[in-house]
C-alpha cells in the first residue's frame, strides 16, 4: 500500500539548508506592493545589513545591538528576515518586542504578514486562522508572540528562544514599574535555552547618550562599522558626517583594517550654513579623511558597495556581544544622497529657540544615527562672553538699516526696567537703550516722548510699539501694581502715538509664542475697567529659547536673526542674563530656572522679540513699520530720572 505524505510532513522532514540569514533572505524572502523595491531581496543597495542578519544566527552570538538611521531597512533587514528565517529553516519561538501596542499591531498587520503572503517559501505556512495581531503560529511548530514594551503581563508570559527588540529608545521601554524594565523581562523569556541557542537583538534610531540603545552598545563585547575605500586613495574608512558628529571615535580617530589610527572624514560643501540650493547641488561631496579628496554621491555608492565590517577594537575570539552602528549616509537610496542630505541640513540652521534644538536633535538621531546631547543655549557662562555681542553702535542711536522700535517695560513694586531695541526687516535687532526708572512718569516719557536718531540720518524714530508686564501674586507681594498697571493702560495704551499692550507671562508651555487673551471688564480684585482691558499671554519659556539663540547669533558673527548690543552696554546687563539657566527635571523636562535675583532685563528682551513677531497684533516689524513716526531730528536727548 502506497502512503501518501502531505505537502507540509515532506517540508517538516525535509533538513535545513545551509543559508545564513542573508543568504535566506536573497533567495526565499519576496518583497511586495507595499515595498519601495519589490521581488527578492537584495543587499546590492544596503550591503552592511549582510553580515549584521548573519550574526543572528551564529551559534557564537547571544546578542546583536543595532544602532541606526530611520527609514534605512533596519526593520526589514533585522525584524522581518530574522523573523521568516527562523520560521522557515529553523522553527522557533520568537518574541517581537514594540515600544507601544499600536506598533505592535502594525508590525504583525502590515510587515511579517505580507512578508508570508509575498513570499511564496513562507506562503503555505501561513494560516488566517492562527495568524491574529498579538500571535503568530505555523504549521511547522513556529510561533511568534507580539508584545509592547509598556505591558509586564506581556514581557512576562512564556519562554521564547529568539527575542528582537524593535526601537528600545522609545518612550514605551523607559516606563516604570514595580518590576524590571521592558528590556530585563525580554531576557529573561530566554533563560532556560544555552548560550549559542537564544539570541537577544536589539535595535534603535538613538536618542541621547543615556538611551537604551548605546548603553547596550556599549556593552557590546565589540562593535563594527562598515569601512568603505576612498576611490582615490584606497584607505578604508567608516562614513561619517565629520569630526563633531562620530560618537566612539576620540578625537576624530579610527582605528583602520591595518591596525593605525586615521583620521575621520565627513560631509562638505561651499557655502556653509548659508549654502543655496545650487551650491549644495553642485558642492556636496564626501571628503576622505585620509587624502582629503572629494568624492560625489556616486563614488560615495560604489565604495559602500565594495565595504566590509572593521571592528573598533581588536577582536579575541571569545565575543558573543557584537555592536554595530550604520548611518544614511552609506544608504544608496535618494535619501543617502549627499546633496539631499546637506539640503535637509542647511535649513536646519535658520531655525531658532527650541524649534532648532528639536531639528537639529532629529537630523542627529535619525539620519546620522548619533546620540544627541542637548547643549542648554544658554548665551555664555561669563559676563565677558555676553558682552562680546556688543557692536559699535553707540547707546540711544538708531542704525541706519532699522524699520521699527519697540520697547518692554518689567514692572516691579518700586519701579521699572526696560528695554528699547531696534528691528531690521530681516530680524536683526539692536538693544540702543536699556536701564531702570522710577516712576509712571518716567515710563511714559520714554515711551511717548523719546526721539531717537538714526544713523547717518537727519531724522529721528519714536517707539511705535511697548508692551507693559502686568506681574501677578508671583510676582509682588499685592495685586495693587497689577491694578495700578491696568488701570495705566486703560488710559495711556492707545492715542498717544505709541500703542501700549498690556502682557502676563505663561511659563507652561503654550501652542503658540503669543496668544491674544479675552477682554477683561475688570480687574482681579473686581474694580470695574471702562471700556475693558485685553492682554497679551507669552510663553516665556519659547521666547528665552529665542532670544538666547539670536544673542548667541551676535555671539559667534553669524548676522541671521542676530540679537546685538549697544557698545556701552556693561557688567550689570550682562549678570541679568545669566541669572537664568535652562535645566532638565526628572522626568526629562527643559525649563528655564532663575538663580539669581536679578533677570529683569532679560525678561524685558524676551518682551522686545514678542512685540515684532509676526503673530502680534497688527503683525511683526515689515507690517508696522510703515507706522513708525518719523521727525526732523531737534538735537535732544531724553531727560528722565534713572534712565542708562
Amino acid at each position: 500500500m502506497k502512503f501518501a505524505w502531505y505537502p507540509e510532513e515532506l517540508a517538516a522532514a525535509k533538513p535545513p539548508e545551509r543559508l545564513t540569514i542573508s543568504q535566506w533572505a536573497c533567495k526565499y524572502r519576496e518583497l511586495g506592493k507595499l515595498s519601495a523595491i519589490t521581488g527578492l531581496y537584495s543587499l546590492g543597495m544596503t550591503p552592511f545589513w549582510g553580515p549584521i542578519m548573519d550574526r543572528c544566527c551564529s551559534p557564537d552570538i547571544d546578542q546583536v545591538v543595532v544602532v541606526g538611521p530611520a527609514q534605512s531597512g533596519k526593520t526589514v533587514a533585522i525584524v522581518e528576515n530574522v523573523t521568516g528565517y527562523y520560521i522557515h529553516q529553523d522553527p522557533s519561538s520568537i518574541m517581537i518586542v514594540l515600544a507601544d501596542e499600536d506598533t505592535a499591531y502594525f508590525i504583525s498587520e502590515e510587515k511579517i504578514a505580507p512578508m508570508f503572503k509575498d513570499s511564496a517559501a513562507l506562503s503555505y505556512l501561513y494560516d488566517k486562522k492562527t495568524f491574529n495581531k498579538g500571535e503568530i503560529s505555523t504549521h511547522n511548530g513556529a510561533h511568534v508572540d507580539l508584545a509592547w514594551a509598556s505591558s509586564v503581563a506581556k514581557l512576562a508570559t512564556k519562554p521564547e528562544r529568539i527575542v528582537i527588540c524593535d526601537e528600545v529608545d522609545k518612550p514605551g521601554y523607559s516606563k516604570q514599574s514595580k518590576e524590571a524594565g521592558a528590556i530585563s523581562l525580554a531576557r529573561e523569556r530566554t533563560a532556560s535555552y544555552p548560550d549559542g541557542y537564544y539570541k537577544h537583538i536589539f535595535t534603535s534610531t538613538p536618542t541621547t547618550p543615556e538611551g537604551n540603545i548605546m548603553t547596550l552598545l556599549e556593552q557590546s563585547d565589540v562593535i563594527y562599522d562598515w569601512h568603505v575605500p576612498c576611490p582615490h586613495c584606497g584607505q578604508l574608512q567608516p562614513l561619517r558626517w565629520g569630526p563633531e558628529y562620530c560618537h566612539g571615535f576620540p578625537d576624530g580617530m579610527y582605528k583602520g583594517d591595518d591596525g593605525e589610527l586615521h583620521q575621520i572624514g565627513g560631509v562638505v560643501w561651499d557655502g556653509g550654513r548659508k549654502a543655496t540650493l545650487d551650491q549644495i547641488q553642485d558642492t556636496a561631496r564626501y571628503m576622505c579623511g585620509e587624502c582629503g579628496e572629494l568624492w560625489d554621491t556616486w563614488q560615495k555608492n560604489k565604495a559602500v558597495q565594495s565595504g566590509k565590517e572593521v571592528p573598533r577594537t581588536e577582536p579575541t575570539g571569545k565575543e558573543r556581544r557584537t555592536g554595530h552602528h550604520v548611518n544614511r549616509i552609506y544608504s544608496q537610496f535618494d535619501s543617502g544622497k549627499l546633496e539631499k542630505l546637506v539640503s535637509e541640513w542647511v535649513p536646519i540652521w535658520k531655525l531658532f529657540g527650541e524649534q532648532h534644538v528639536r531639528s537639529l536633535q532629529g537630523f542627529i538621531n535619525s539620519t546620522l544615527a548619533e546620540p544627541f546631547k542637548r547643549v542648554v543655549r544658554q548665551s555664555a557662562d561669563s559676563v565677558e562672553k555676553i558682552l562680546s555681542a556688543r557692536c559699535d553702535l553707540p547707546p540711544q542711536l538708531v542704525p541706519a538699516e532699522a524699520v521699527a522700535l519697540v520697547c518692554y517695560v518689567d514692572v516691579q513694586k518700586h519701579g521699572f526696567w526696560f528695554v528699547v531695541r531696534a528691528f531690521a526687516s530681516d530680524y536683526r535687532s539692536w538693544n540702543i537703550h536699556h536701564g531702570y526708572l522710577v516712576s509712571w512718569e518716567d515710563v511714559e516719557t520714554l515711551l511717548f516722548e523719546s526721539q531717537y536718531p538714526v544713523d547717518g540720518s537727519d531724522v529721528t524714530f519714536r517707539i511705535g510699539r511697548a508692551a507693559v508686564d502686568t506681574g501677578g501674586t508671583s510676582k509682588w507681594d499685592d495685586m495693587s501694581m497689577t491694578e495700578e498697571t491696568y488701570f495705566w493702560l486703560r488710559k495711556n495704551g492707545t492715542g498717544r502715538g505709541c500703542r501700549v499692550w498690556g502682557t502676563k507671562g505663561s511659563n507652561t508651555q503654550m501652542q503658540h509664542t503669543i496668544k491674544v487673551m479675552k477682554p477683561m471688564d475688570s480687574t482681579p480684585s473686581g474694580k470695574t475697567l471702562p471700556g475693558g482691558l485685553q492682554l497679551i499671554r507669552l510663553d516665556t519659556q519659547k521666547l528665552k529659547d529665542k532670544f538666547i539663540y539670536r544673542l548667541n547669533q551676535a555671539i559667534d558673527g553669524e548676522p541671521y536673526h542676530a540679537a546685538y548690543l549697544h557698545k556701552d552696554t556693561g557688567e550689570e546687563y550682562a549678570k541679568h542674563i545669566l541669572a537664568e539657566e535652562k535645566q532638565t527635571d526628572a522626568q526629562g523636562n527643559d525649563a528655564w530656572i532663575q538663580i539669581s535675583a536679578r533677570n529683569d532685563l532679560f525678561d524685558c528682551e524676551c518682551g522686545c522679540l514678542a512685540l515684532a513677531e509676526p503673530e502680534w497684533p497688527g503683525g511683526g516689524v515689515n507690517l508696522f513699520a510703515g507706522r513708525i513716526e518719523k521727525t526732523q531730528q531737534k538735537g535732544r536727548r531724553i531727560i528722565s530720572r534713572g534712565i542708562a
